[in-house]
């Protein structure tokens, strides 16, 4: 199956979405802060909203092309599209949810049912179809409207935030049976969130927008190997400090905003705007700066404790912020600080990265 390819062009309240984007059969991830443009750009996929111009195709057909006047309707489009809040009939039950659309459209009842049919079945929800909407948990919800979007038998998928209104437990299911329904499909997919745990799980391909543009796609590792602004760091959790590259004493230094100096490879680092990277597990804490080699540090007053499972993860603020990962039993050596607290965080120069960036 043929994948969706676009560039779009269009003004939002409060900038200009404008990006480019392809989107191949299987599980592509859009994440993103809230008003980065994500649902938005739904929109001028599923022809719910124009863009200003551009160009988008879905396999060979082109649905909204700018130059030559073309604008397909949403219902010419095969595309389906699962919106935040559902948009179920609380007066159906799932058999009449699902074949809603195909009502709609005209579709006689033998293959209105036929078709509900086929897809309660491929997608493990048969034991759901007499039950009411409303009777549902968040999770199945969610399964019913999947269903009811696939009545088209669409080439693209739209799913915005499908797991964002779900508890733990629940979001944990529905990632598993998305992905597992979604591979036997192979329709390609694109799915909308700002969360990290779903970049994660759905790892393999991720488009990172921010204000209207795409800054940055690749896997969920690359991600996390190489951030490009400061958003993505701290999705994936790593420490992200902007500044610049300078020379001081004939050597290549870097310079944060907050004002403080490190030393890092500079391997391929020009002179200019540039930000550093630091895993927080190579960020060490102590209570008193120790001696030996010339390592990075900051003096920084503690302002949050986190307890992830068997590791705690401390933030340290003073001119810039960093945040380090380190296990029970070194958070209790340390005697268990407190938010207030001031401490140390050291890390080896070797051990952080550098990058120029455009501001």
């Amino acid at each position: 199956m043929s994948g969706l390819n676009c560039v779009v062009h269009s003004p939002l309240a409060h900038f200009k979405l404008d990006l480019e984007l392809s989107v191949e059969p299987g599980i592509t991830i859009l994440l993103g802060p809230n008003g980065a443009g994500k649902s938005s750009f739904l929109r001028l996929l599923s022809g719910l909203t124009q863009p200003s111009s551009g160009l988008i195709k879905l396999g060979e057909r082109t649905l909204f092309d700018s130059a030559n006047g073309i604008d397909l309707p949403p219902e010419q489009r095969r595309i389906g599209m699962v919106f935040q809040d559902l948009a179920l009939f609380p007066h159906l039950n799932v058999n009449g949810n699902i074949g809603f659309g195909m009502k709609v459209r005209g579709s006689g009842r033998v293959e209105r049912q036929k078709r509900t049919a086929h897809l309660l079945d491929i997608l493990n929800i048969a034991h759901l179809a007499e039950r009411s909407v409303t009777s549902l948990s968040g999770g199945e919800r969610q399964k019913v409207a999947l269903a009811r979007s696939l009545t088209t038998d669409p080439e693209l998928l739209l799913l915005d935030e499908p797991t964002a209104a779900l508890d733990p437990t629940a979001r944990g299911e529905i990632r598993d049976w998305l992905r597992s329904v979604l591979v036997k499909l192979n329709i390609p997919t694109l799915l909308v969130t700002h969360e990290v745990e779903e970049v994660a799980y759905f790892r393999k391909r991720v488009a990172v927008i921010e204000r209207g543009q795409i800054v940055q796609h690749g896997s969920f590792h690359q991600l996390l190997s190489e951030p490009t602004t400061e958003f993505i760091a701290q999705v994936v959790g790593v420490n992200y400090i902007p500044g610049e590259v300078t020379e001081v004493a004939g050597k290549q230094v870097f310079r944060s905003k907050g004002g403080l100096t490190f030393i890092a490879p500079f391997e391929q680092v020009k002179p200019g705007p540039a930000c550093l990277t630091i895993y927080p597990w190579d960020v060490a804490v102590y209570r008193n700066l120790p001696e030996g080699s010339p390592r990075n540090h900051l003096h920084g007053r503690v302002k949050d404790v986190v307890l992830r499972g068997d590791r705690v993860r401390m933030t340290l603020v003073a001119e810039d912020k960093l945040v380090a990962e380190l296990s029970v039993r070194g958070y209790q050596a340390l005697g268990e600080p407190q938010p207030g607290a001031r401490l140390w965080a050291v890390f080896k120069a070797r051990e952080s990265r550098i990058e120029n960036f455009q501001e």
